[in-house]
């Protein structure tokens, strides 16, 4: 895929238990425009919309005049959410990717990964975690690359962490914006396992078909598109036009339903 170039600055944060090497699509998309920040260490007791003011104070840059956007892929589009509020200066949008606005969309998976994360001990969640999320690569057809980048994080994340968030997402109230609160834009797979989709009176949702929770990986084309499409929408003054996206990815669930379908069938 040849590198688009963002008029401005990119932050996308990930999924719980993860780190910035899942974006590595976005990545080789978007080259450097694009900030993948890992998870600073939280604070006892701390609340989502407190360590999201906190962060948000360290990727906050005053002085620097290029268009800003923010954006997060489940438990990262939470804290994206609340962290939009805080950031200086004030992003021009706000891009959610297989994540919610809403209180009531946790599914039985996440709520069974944040009892989990009770029980096991601090020491022990790297050995678990990567089990968690080979199921997950299993479930959603990743190929080899992304599922050991998926796995890797696994072991690299701060247990601690991975612990206190597991916890807090479950119970994260939803996230009411202000009069004052940027454009949102969310994309959302129709068959979410982790998250379920949108209810049909939250406005700006983009339903993507064949896939399930981790678009940013299984549909990368889908998702480049739509953060490179809101992107320019936001940034009129860029003088930048709207390129046709390609990019060969795609998953060894979908070669394997794709075998043998008629020439021009969508990869993606």
């Amino acid at each position: 895929m040849r590198e688009l170039t963002l008029p401005g600055r990119l932050i996308l944060l990930p999924g719980l238990g993860s780190t910035p090497a899942v974006f590595d699509h976005q990545r080789k998309a978007f080259g450097d425009r694009l900030e993948t920040p890992a998870f600073i260490p939280h604070e006892q007791g701390e609340s989502v919309a407190a360590y999201a003011q906190r962060w948000a104070r360290q990727l906050s840059r005053p002085n620097d005049d290029r268009p800003l956007f923010i954006g997060g892929v489940s438990f990262g589009g939470m804290l994206a959410q609340e962290m939009a509020m805080h950031l200086d200066p004030k992003p021009r949008a706000v891009l959610l990717i297989s994540t919610t606005r809403e209180p009531d969309k946790v599914t039985g998976i996440m709520q069974l990964a944040e009892l989990l994360g009770r029980a096991v001990p601090t020491g022990s969640v790297n050995k678990s975690l990567p089990l968690m999320k080979l199921a997950f690569a299993m479930r959603e057809g990743l190929d080899d690359d992304d599922k050991g980048r998926l796995m890797q994080g696994a072991r690299d994340v701060d247990p601690a962490m991975t612990k206190w968030a597991s916890g807090v997402a479950v119970g994260w109230p939803g996230f009411k914006a202000p009069s004052d609160y940027p454009p949102v834009h969310q994309v959302h797979s129709k068959k979410d396992w982790v998250i379920k989709a949108p209810s049909g009176d939250v406005p700006n949702v983009e339903l993507v078909d064949g896939s399930e929770h981790l678009l940013h990986m299984t549909q990368p084309t889908t998702v480049n598109r739509f953060l490179f499409e809101h992107v320019l929408e936001h940034c009129p003054e860029a003088d930048v036009e709207f390129p046709d996206i390609e990019d060969p990815h795609t998953t060894a669930q979908r070669r394997a339903t794709l075998e043998g379908a008629p020439a021009g069938t969508p990869l993606v």
